[in-house]
C-alpha cells in the first residue's frame, strides 16, 4: 500500500522515543505504528534506536511504503500533515541530511521523548482506565527505573519532552519527581516541557513550586472531553470542573501555549461548538481525536461511543457540526477523520 502523495516522507522515527510502561519503546505513536522497536528495560538505547526494527521502520519511509503505519487511523498519513511531509519542509538538519542520504541507521540520538511509562492518574476517564491507578510494587520500580535511564542517556541530548500520554504529569509521584530535576543548568539542550494532563492538580500553587520547570514549559494540553459540567463528570468522573476553569484561567497567564483537548464521542459531541468557544474564552487551541478503545468497551459499547465511525447513526450529524464549526474558528486540529 503506497500514499498518495509520493514525495512525501516522515521524520517521526527519525525523532521520536515513545516509552511505555513495560519498557517497550515506539517511534511513533503505536495507535499509529504498533511495531515497538526495543525495550529500554532490556536492551541498550542503540540497539533500541539503530537496531533493525527502527530500520526495517526507516526503510519504509524511504520507500514510501510505509507499510508497518496504519493509513486509517494516522491523521498525518490521511491529511499529508507535519510530520509527513516532503523532504525540503524537514528543518532538523541531521534529520534531513538522514532522509536524503537514505541512512536507517543514525549517528544521532532521539529528540524528542514522549515519556508514557506510568499509569498512574488522579482520574479515571473511561475513554482511558476502568478504575483510578496508582502504580506501585514491582511496577513502581521499574518505573522509576526508566526514570533514571532517561534522565542519565537521553533527556541530557533531547531537544522536547512530552509527558504524559499515559497518566497524569502531577498525579504521579515519579512523573513529578523527573519533572523537578529538569532545568536549564543541567540540560542545556532541552528547549520544550510539552505537558499533557488532566489539569486538576496543575495549580497555581502547583507551578510556583517548579519554578526550574517553568522556562521549559512551551506548552500545556489539558484534556476536558466535554464543555459542561455535566458531560465533564460523565467522561472525567471524580474531576471537579469550577476547579479546573479556575486552573485553566491561571495557566494563560504562564506564557506557555495553551491546548483543550476533546475525546469525540456519542455523548459529547453536539457540544463541539460550545467546546470551541470555550477554548476562544482561555485563548487556547483546540484538538479534537477520535475516541480508541484501550480494552476500556465491549466491541458493543465501543460502536454505540465511536461517532467518528461511518456506520453511526450520528456520524453525518456529527460531521456537519464539526464542518460548522470549523468554518467559524481557527485553531482547531483534530484525527477525526469525519
Amino acid at each position: 500500500m503506497t500514499i498518495a502523495n509520493k514525495s512525501d516522507l516522515c521524520t517521526r522515527p527519525f525523532e521520536w522515543f515513545e516509552v511505555h510502561p513495560d519498557g517497550s519503546v515506539f517511534l511513533c505513536c503505536p495507535a499509529w505504528l504498533k511495531r515497538p522497536s526495543g525495550n529500554l528495560l532490556q536492551g541498550t538505547i542503540e540497539e533500541i534506536w539503530n537496531g533493525p526494527v527502527a530500520q526495517e521502520i526507516r526503510k519504509s519511509i524511504f520507500n514510501r511504503s510505509f507499510h508497518n503505519c496504519n493509513h486509517n487511523r494516522c491523521p498525518h498519513l490521511l491529511n499529508h500533515t507535519a510530520p509527513v511531509c516532503c523532504s525540503d519542509q524537514v528543518s532538523d538538519k541531521r534529520v534531513k541530511d538522514a532522509l536524503s542520504a537514505k541512512n536507517s541507521q543514525l549517528s544521532f540520538l532521539p529528540r524528542h521523548l514522549n515519556l508514557c511509562f506510568d499509569r498512574s492518574c488522579n482520574l479515571a476517564c473511561t475513554s482511558c482506565r476502568k478504575h483510578v491507578l496508582q502504580t506501585h510494587g514491582v511496577d513502581l520500580g521499574r518505573a522509576r527505573q526508566i526514570s533514571d535511564i532517561l534522565l542519565k542517556k537521553l533527556i541530557p541530548a533531547a531537544d522536547s519532552i512530552t509527558l504524559s500520554g499515559f497518566g497524569d504529569p502531577f498525579g504521579s509521584p515519579t512523573y513529578l519527581a523527573l519533572l523537578r530535576k529538569l532545568n536549564q543548568r543541567n540540560f542545556p539542550q532541552l528547549r520544550h516541557v510539552r505537558l499533557h494532563t488532566n489539569g486538576q492538580l496543575l495549580t497555581r500553587q502547583m507551578w510556583q513550586n517548579l519554578p526550574d520547570l517553568q522556562p521549559l514549559v512551551s506548552e500545556i494540553e489539558i484534556s476536558i472531553d466535554a464543555a459542561t459540567e455535566k458531560t465533564y463528570q460523565l467522561n472525567r468522573p471524580g474531576g471537579d470542573f469550577s476547579l479546573l476553569l479556575n486552573n485553566i484561567e491561571f495557566l494563560r497567564t504562564t506564557g506557555a501555549k495553551l491546548t483543550l483537548s476533546m475525546v469525540v464521542q456519542q455523548n459529547n459531541w453536539r457540544e463541539i461548538p460550545e467546546f470551541v468557544e470555550l477554548a476562544q474564552r482561555f485563548q487556547a487551541a483546540v484538538y479534537l481525536s477520535q475516541l480508541v478503545n484501550w480494552g476500556t468497551y465491549t466491541k458493543e459499547e465501543y460502536q454505540r461511543r465511536a461517532i467518528h465511525l461511518p456506520e453511526h447513526p450520528e456520524h453525518q450529524q456529527a460531521r456537519r457540526i464539526l464542518l460548522k464549526t470549523e468554518g467559524k474558528a481557527q485553531q482547531i486540529s483534530s484525527n477525526l477523520s469525519l
